[in-house]
């Protein structure tokens, strides 16, 4: 078969079997002319290839892991990992969707992942997540009156809820990353290495604790990154109360009256998976620390942390008839401890006896208060183990109410055990509520002892996003 090779002035004739050799050297042989026209096709790539040497290749430092997880990182042995620059430089690393950057999650006292507001924005906006939880010496110091803020039996409940969330993050495929030391240092530090664009966290209501999340805002923000505050830790959410916080009542019953309209928001479920650590941070895990670390004595032998941790109803009696053991109570058996998995047991315990007691017909105050409420949940309650809104959600699955009710929605007669949790549920909302209101106060008007702590802007309401 025979082709036509068309020229400027001729067209000769020619074999495609002759034209393959001819094709193969019209690159070098064109060298003479394309010289003078301009540079030629090898001079335009070495200057392409020059130009590509401009650009920085992100990489990871050697012995590292790939940027693809195993199935077994994603099972919850090892975290997934994902890849961020090893210069310490804060850009988004080229490529990243939608150019998103890092984010720390700073857990406080919201030691759980069901219902975690912080945890799942976070989730939702970032590239990979640093879950981050601090020891704070401050909180294991003694108070300006001389007495341990937190005694040995306190610390090692949060020993074992702290070490609980960290099982919990690598099951999903995440890690905790544990810190003994002022969180705006540590979290300073953890910005500037991971390059997180972003802490996100959930406010808490305490004067002393509002002043730490100041100084961690401040470091964020020298760090090129942001606070992102939630609410967390009410059954009452403070955007949906129907009056303002400096409006609010000064005794529980005119609270409990204007806020039997406020709609309890759904709790949130846990995440199955959760973005890993920053390949390129290289971030230390770290060790939960012991109670020595902490600068605490040892709990003398044969003690549990839960003997004490329900406040005090959880000592035994005089002669060791009364104490929790006393009331049916697990702490004393050596099985409660602290952190989700067990808050998650002990609630379940709670419903089926409020349930058992509803299906019984008992009386204006349920089971609730008989199996005191007190020392068999707030414990959980307190440290953010449990949310008090997983926890309603629960008991209005077990006696057959579901949805978001008000929060004083069910009547007494037809509801007797949960109206009562719903009332324990209230108190623990005014107290914060409360707390909240006055933690502006400043350190002179806190007294003498407060007065002698670092000097600090005074606290105020926190800026929360909006949901």
């Amino acid at each position: 078969m025979n082709s036509t090779v068309c020229c400027r002035h001729t067209a000769l004739p020619v074999s495609v079997a002759r034209l393959r050799p001819l094709r193969r050297s019209l690159v070098p042989t064109a060298g003479t002319a394309a010289a003078v026209r301009g540079p030629s096709a090898a001079a335009r790539l070495a200057a392409q290839l020059r130009e590509l040497k401009q650009f920085k290749v992100w990489d990871a430092p050697a012995g590292a892991a790939t940027d693809r997880p195993s199935p077994a990182a994603r099972g919850g042995s090892t975290p997934a990992l994902a890849r961020l620059p090893t210069d310490g430089s804060t850009a988004p690393r080229p490529g990243a969707g939608g150019g998103r950057r890092p984010g720390i999650v700073w857990f406080r006292g919201d030691l759980r992942l069901h219902d975690h507001e912080a945890l799942t924005r976070a989730q939702a906006e970032c590239s990979s997540l640093v879950p981050v939880y601090c020891f704070d010496p401050r909180d294991y110091g003694r108070s300006p009156q001389g007495y341990d803020k937190t005694g040995p039996y306190r610390a090692t409940f949060m020993i074992e809820a702290v070490a609980d969330l960290r099982t919990a993050l690598r099951a999903a495929g995440s890690e905790l990353v544990v810190r003994v030391g002022r969180p705006e240092e540590v979290l300073s530090q953890l910005l500037r290495r991971t390059g997180a664009g972003a802490v996100y966290c959930h406010s808490e209501v305490t004067y002393e604790e509002a002043r730490v999340e100041a100084a961690v805002k401040a470091a964020a923000e020298g760090a090129g990154a942001a606070l992102k505050a939630f609410w967390s830790g009410t059954l009452c959410h403070l955007d949906d109360l129907p009056f303002k916080l400096a409006q609010l009542p000064q005794n529980f019953d005119k609270f409990r009256e204007r806020a039997e309209g406020a709609a309890v928001r759904a709790a949130l479920p846990a995440p199955s998976e959760l973005r890993g650590l920053p390949l390129g941070g290289r971030v230390d895990a770290g060790e939960v620390p012991t109670l020595q670390q902490l600068g605490l004595s040892p709990l003398p032998a044969g003690c549990s942390a839960a003997a004490t941790a329900g406040g005090k109803g959880g000592r035994a009696g005089k002669g060791g008839g009364g104490g929790a053991a006393a009331r049916g109570s697990s702490a004393l058996d050596g099985s409660t401890r602290g952190g989700e998995r067990e808050a998650l047991r002990q609630l379940r315990r709670f419903v089926a006896q409020v349930s058992g007691a509803a299906g019984g017909g008992g009386g204006a105050c349920g089971a609730a208060h008989g199996s005191n409420f007190a020392s068999s949940i707030a414990p959980w309650l307190a440290t953010g183990c449990l949310s008090p809104r997983r926890m309603l959600a629960d008991v209005q699955a077990a006696l057959g109410q579901g949805g978001a009710a008000p929060a004083g929605a069910a009547s007494a007669a037809a509801q007797p055990p949960l109206t009562w949790v719903r009332f324990e549920l209230l108190w623990r909302d005014f107290f914060r509520f409360m707390t909240l209101k006055y933690s502006s106060l400043t350190a002179g008007q806190m007294g003498t002892g407060a007065s002698k702590a670092a000097a600090a802007p005074a606290a105020a309401a926190p800026a929360l996003v909006a949901a």
